[in-house]
Parts: C-alpha cells; sequence; structure tokens
C-alpha cells in the first residue's frame, strides 16, 4: 500500500479522535448554570432549567415593596396563568436584607443597574437574558410571548435519554464509528429547545458536519492516481451512504463529488471498486467472517488493481496476519 494512503488513513483517524474537542468547543457555554455562583439555591434552579430547557421567570423586590406579593400572588393563584407559570422555572431574589448579596451577584451576571422594585427578569435555558423591566400589565401575554421564544421544554426523562444518548455517541466516536455515533445524538437535534443535551448534540453534530465537509473538500482538491485516488472515492463513498439520513449536507456535497469524478469511464470504475471496499468494509465492522469473503472477492474478480491491493493489505489485518 503506498506510503501516502497509510498516511491519509492515519490523519482520518486523527481527525475521528480530535472530534469530541472540537464539538465540546463549539458548544455553547450555559450560562447561570455550574459557573453562576449567584447562590446555590437559583444555581440548582437554573442548572435544571438548563438541563430540561426550562426558561427562568425571576421576580425581584426589596422588603418593603408593596407590588410584588401582589403580583406573586397573581402567578400564583390565577387558573388562567397555572399553564403558563408551570413552563417556567420560577425563583425569587430579595434585593435588600441579608440577600442583598446574592442580589448584587444576580445584577453583575445579567447586566443590570436598576433600583427600581420589583423587578421581573426572562432569563432563557442557556443563560441568555430575554427580558428584565417592570411587572407587565398582560401577564398572560407575557408569558406567551418569552415562552414562545424560548424554545420547547423537555421532561427530566427525556433530558436523561439525551444524556445517555452524548455519552454512547462519545464512546463510539472513540471507537472510530463516526456514523454511528452521529446517528446517536440525531434524535436529540430534531428537539427545538435550549436543553443542555440538546444543544449540545447539535453542537457535536454541526462539529462532525465541518470536519467532513472539509476532508470532501479536501478530497476533491488534491489529485490522485491509484490507491490513492481510490482512497479519495471510498471517503466519498461512505460520506454518500451514512450520512445520507443524518448529515444530508455532508451526503449531498459527497455526490456531488463522486459525480465529477464519474464523468470519466476511468473515474466510474473507480467509484465502482470503491464502493466495494465500502461495503466490504462495512460488513467486516458486522461479521469478520463476511467481510473476508468479500475482500476475497474482490481479489478475484478485480486482480491487479488498486482495489484488490487494498483488499489484500485489509484482508490481512482481519485475518490476524496470516495471510
Amino acid at each position: 500500500m503506498p506510503a501516502r494512503f497509510m498516511s491519509r488513513i492515519v490523519q482520518h483517524r486523527g481527525r475521528v479522535a480530535a472530534l469530541s474537542l472540537i464539538a465540546l468547543a463549539a458548544m455553547p457555554v450555559a450560562h447561570g448554570v455550574e459557573s453562576s455562583g449567584i447562590s446555590e439555591q437559583i444555581d440548582a434552579v437554573m442548572s435544571e432549567a438548563a438541563r430540561t430547557g426550562m426558561p427562568v421567570l425571576a421576580l425581584a423586590s426589596t422588603d418593603s415593596c408593596e407590588e410584588a406579593p401582589r403580583f406573586r400572588q397573581r402567578l400564583g393563584a390565577d387558573p388562567a396563568l397555572q399553564p403558563l407559570v408551570a413552563r417556567f422555572a420560577v425563583v425569587e431574589l430579595r434585593m435588600s436584607g441579608d440577600d442583598k448579596w446574592t442580589w448584587k451577584r444576580w445584577q453583575e451576571r445579567f447586566d443590570t443597574h436598576r433600583r427600581q422594585s420589583p423587578q421581573v427578569f426572562v432569563i432563557r435555558a442557556d443563560g441568555r437574558k430575554m427580558f428584565s423591566g417592570d411587572p407587565p400589565a398582560d401577564v398572560a401575554g407575557f408569558l406567551r410571548r418569552h415562552l414562545t421564544a424560548s424554545g420547547q421544554p423537555i421532561a427530566a426523562r427525556q433530558a436523561d435519554l439525551y444524556e445517555a444518548q452524548l455519552e454512547a455517541a462519545s464512546r463510539l466516536q472513540v471507537a472510530g464509528d463516526l456514523a454511528e455515533a452521529v446517528r446517536c445524538v440525531t434524535p436529540a437535534a430534531r428537539v427545538p429547545s435550549y436543553a443542555r443535551p440538546v444543544v449540545q448534540s447539535v453542537a457535536f453534530r454541526a462539529a462532525v458536519a465541518d470536519r467532513l465537509l472539509r476532508d470532501i473538500a479536501q478530497a476533491g482538491a488534491e489529485p490522485a492516481a491509484g490507491s490513492d485516488r481510490l482512497a479519495v472515492a471510498e471517503i466519498l463513498v461512505a460520506a454518500a451512504e451514512q450520512y445520507a439520513a443524518t448529515l444530508p449536507d455532508v451526503a449531498r456535497e459527497a455526490r456531488e463529488r463522486m459525480a465529477e469524478i464519474g464523468r470519466e469511464p476511468e473515474g466510474r470504475e473507480t467509484l465502482r471498486q470503491a464502493q466495494l471496499l465500502h461495503h466490504a468494509a462495512a460488513a467486516a465492522r458486522r461479521s469478520a467472517h463476511r467481510g473476508l469473503a468479500l475482500y476475497e472477492q474482490i481479489i478475484a474478480r478485480h486482480p491487479d488493481s488498486a482495489a484488490a491491493e487494498i483488499a489484500a493489505v485489509r484482508l490481512r489485518s482481519l485475518d490476524g496476519g496470516q495471510r
């Protein structure tokens, strides 16, 4: 096998292993969760809100404020508001007395310097301040507008499920099965929520897609021949087939590159051999015996070809170096 092709494989594996760091770097920071340091109680509420995608409704007031108790009573007792209020994580802040330092940390975190009492805040699950100001006259309309803009909360059970999917995706990624890793986090990515595991799932898929698109662009830009050309074609075939449902942009770009290669008879034959190699590799991941049979078939049907050369190397690897 040419040294350049071996180098391409090593580079590809290195890229896959590095994707967890790329995905982590791409994940939006959920401010107001672990890093908020406002108070133990408020931090706990906001952490759970971030996990489930629920916005935070906060009421801040001084001890002497007369309007705050009326607003609080309305939120808690008005039957028309109950279904709306239930979709928020509610916190209360005292702007005076022993809790004034908590209020000060809240002000610093959300960059608010108003002194009026009471004040109402809406904080999105990812920590973004959506509103700060006086209590609204139309409370129901106010709550509906901010629920619409804050994404869809998910149940704690769903959050646990998505966290488990992220862990599984990480393990699959380390094992080199990137397609299955992306498939793991795809369900969470369909939920329009700012819940932390959903946001992380979206970021993971975006990071994978970005890297694969760059790989495809690089593969298409580099002139190649023989085994190198076949290696490029196999990368494109794999991307077109494995990511058709989960990363359609990646699959579409791969198909466009394949169409360019297939304009010439030699290119069409390269793609046919690449498909055979890809299908043999996929079969070998499920069953070594089936993979051996398909690689032997490639060698028998395409002797003295680049595909036979690659198949022979993979055969020896599958067979423990006995061939």
